[in-house]
């Protein structure tokens, strides 16, 4: 695989870690019961663009990634 693509890899991985943190931690210092349900609705949606990152990341390692890896020729030493 190509170095930009191992990057965007473990960017797509960590942008996906931060929004689950960022998204938990608003619901756990907003959570009032008398909301406004555009309240709490972006952090449920912060969560899952994050888990939507992760997922496209598996599946492009699942479909993807394997066959590159594959198919380099072994390296020389």
């Amino acid at each position: 695989m190509r170095p930009t693509t191992v990057l965007c890899l473990v960017f797509a991985v960590l942008l996906g870690l931060a929004g689950v943190a960022v998204g938990v931690t608003l619901i756990a210092m907003h959570h009032d019961q008398s909301a406004k349900w555009h309240y709490w609705l972006a952090p449920v949606m912060m969560i899952g663009a994050s888990v939507t990152m992760w997922q496209l990341t598996m599946q492009y390692m699942q479909q993807i990634g394997r066959r590159e890896l594959r198919s380099r020729p072994a390296a020389r030493d």
